[in-house]
């Protein structure tokens, strides 16, 4: 016997809708962006991609919401947003335009400080200096160039020179590499070594212009003392002097010293004018 044959029903199959998606700015802070959209029917998968520059995909999944982190502070970033259907069919893309916020610049350290000074090497130690998130970083700089980049409030130089006053700075660094404006301190360095003994000391013209060439001293500023007869007649820091008021027909002891700003000395050299064995001219 036959079985009697029903008529199957038809059922409609609704519509995918392929029209964009809405979407909401959910948070915003100096280096993330949470976006949000709708959960629509049919959608089995959202993606979210970067509308510009590199087309980097930022989720793909079913939620309604993703973070996108690590970004620039005070910068404009956009994106597409789109559903696909678990038959392959897409929404229209959505373009999303966001910034994020501005971030404060970083805070200069309250204080630096020298200590535990040597004649060769100094410890400099600051306090901690803020940044808008994160953690913070500095420049250090010697005298305008760069010393170190450190991470922690202190840092050993090693390498002043003796007898010379150094400027240390510090600035404070934020993670996207601002820079707080610097605070310094001017460091004076003690010498030991006395300067080298002044050679090539002559009489230069009949005006009794003496000059020497300039000594060595690890010093950035060196004095002469000139002596004439043994006793001291001026202080200069130009290899040269001119000498005035001497009277013809006379014989002269003429010295001259090198001195520090540490207070080494080195040895007085002295000449005669007219030179030894040579008889002053007569009136």
């Amino acid at each position: 016997m036959n079985q009697p044959v029903f008529n199957q029903p038809v059922l409609n199959k609704p519509n995918f809708d392929e029209s964009p998606l809405t979407w909401k700015i959910e948070r915003v802070t100096r280096n993330t962006i949470e976006l949000s959209w709708e959960r629509r029917a049919g959608v089995v998968e959202y993606l979210l991609s970067l509308a510009s520059g590199n087309p980097e995909v930022i989720y793909q999944g079913s939620n309604t919401t993703a973070t996108h982190g690590s970004l620039k502070s005070s910068t404009d970033y956009s994106y597409f947003i789109s559903g696909r259907s678990v038959d392959g069919k897409r929404t229209k893309p959505t373009l999303i335009n966001a910034r994020t916020a501005v971030r404060q610049a970083p805070v200069t350290p309250s204080y630096i400080r020298a200590v535990d000074k040597k004649e060769d090497s100094v410890l400099i130690i600051w306090d901690k200096g803020g940044v808008d998130g994160g953690v913070p970083s500095y420049h250090l700089t010697r005298d305008g160039e760069t010393l170190d980049r450190p991470k922690n409030e202190e840092f050993r130089d090693s390498g002043p020179k003796p007898g010379r006053e150094h400027v240390y700075c510090v600035h404070t660094v934020d993670d996207e590499y601002y820079e707080s404006p610097a605070i310094c301190i001017a460091v004076k360095f003690d010498g030991s070594i006395a300067p080298t003994d002044p050679t090539n000391l002559h009489v230069n013209g009949v005006h009794l212009e003496v000059k020497w060439t300039p000594v060595y001293d690890s010093s950035d500023k060196v004095f002469y003392t000139l002596y004439l007869g043994g006793d001291v007649v001026a202080t200069t820091t130009d290899p040269k002097y001119v000498f005035t008021g001497l009277q013809p027909g006379q014989q002269y002891e003429i010295g001259v010293m090198a001195s520090d700003e540490s207070g080494n000395n080195s040895k007085v050299v002295t000449i005669h004018y007219p030179a030894l064995g040579v008889p002053p001219q007569r009136k």
